[in-house]
């Protein structure tokens, strides 16, 4: 018989609500469970999606011995205290991103999923979408030949409330820890480890940054930009040009249907994907087959990449100014 993977999700919030509606598409999982601090919500949540348990308190859900993976849906300050919690009660973790406020929280959340050999991925879910695979394997064929420059951009008119998520540091706040990361981790999926970075932002009263650019030099001579915004609206797509040519990751890149190869030679060739809307599926897919083959680790989000994310946001809002209490 196939194992069904009972599934929690702590914090019912907006991000909570597409994973859970993703799970139409994956048979092999369900929404068992959901932990709010307030319960009225932790019901709503469970009637909405028909979810068998509603829970009060984190802590209860992770007492339950039927949770084989937790979903952290909660605002990033809370992505490391919740990730100990739940790796110590042995639960497998998927952590939305950011994975946590800086690198030390992250190597601290890693460790401890390696030395309990328990499963941790950061829930990085542009990584999963088919665009994202053909982007590679475009460029892995050596077609566009070696990648001189690479741009990629993710901002949005936000409300500018000074106590709200988006420009408050208690919450995290600020462009590159909020959208920053989808644009960052192109850069770094791609390129690997820049040797030199340079930033630049502006920040709010609050001491957030709204917009926040910077540009990654490498060695080989490839130069990457990439670009945030909580208060204007960007373009949303990417382009890797090379020697021979370019590839285009259609609007908006980060969940794209549809990416454009360009040869010099002028021959153009698209490659369309459609999906739903939502997309959440294919990351869920992706955990739940590392789950049933007893992977700790995922090979297409590996720790590595999470700790190299984390670091060169250290290093972006160390440039910036931006400091969170955590720091």
């Amino acid at each position: 018989m196939t194992k069904i993977w009972n599934v929690g999700i702590l914090g019912p919030g907006k991000i909570a609500n597409r994973l859970a509606s993703s799970f139409q598409y994956v048979p092999q999982a369900k929404v068992y469970a959901v932990a709010s601090r307030d319960i009225s919500k932790a019901k709503e949540f469970a009637a909405t999606y028909n979810v068998e348990k509603a829970y009060s308190s984190y802590q209860e859900m992770l007492n339950d011995p039927a949770v084989d993976l937790v979903y952290i849906a909660t605002p990033h300050p809370f992505h490391h205290e919740q990730t100990l919690l739940c790796l110590n009660h042995g639960k497998a973790v998927l952590c939305e991103k950011p994975l946590s406020l800086n690198l030390r929280q992250a190597k601290e959340m890693i460790d401890l999923a390696r030395m309990k050999k328990i499963f941790l991925m950061e829930g990085m879910w542009s990584r999963f979408f088919s665009a994202t695979h053909k982007t590679l394997d475009i460029i892995k064929s050596g077609v566009i030949g070696e990648i001189q420059s690479l741009h990629a951009d993710f901002g949005f008119p936000g409300l500018p409330s000074p106590d709200g998520r988006l420009y408050n540091l208690k919450l995290g706040g600020g462009a590159q820890l909020d959208v920053g990361v989808y644009p960052m981790f192109l850069a770094l999926l791609i390129l690997g480890k820049p040797d030199e970075i340079k930033a630049f932002s502006r920040l709010a009263s609050t001491g957030a940054d709204t917009t926040t650019q910077a540009m990654f030099k490498y060695k080989s001579g490839a130069i990457a930009h990439i670009l945030s915004s909580i208060v204007s609206d960007s373009p949303k797509d990417a382009h890797i040009m090379g020697i021979s040519g370019r590839i285009v990751i259609h609007a908006p890149w980060h969940k794209s249907k549809m990416v454009t190869l360009q040869l010099n030679s002028g021959e153009t060739t698209e490659y369309v994907f459609p999906h739903s809307d939502n997309g959440f599926e294919f990351q869920l897919q992706h955990v739940v087959k590392c789950l049933e083959e007893k992977k700790t680790e995922s090979e297409l989000m590996p720790f590595n990449l999470s700790l190299l994310m984390a670091e060169t946001a250290d290093e972006i809002r160390t440039q910036i100014g931006v400091k969170y209490e955590v720091d």
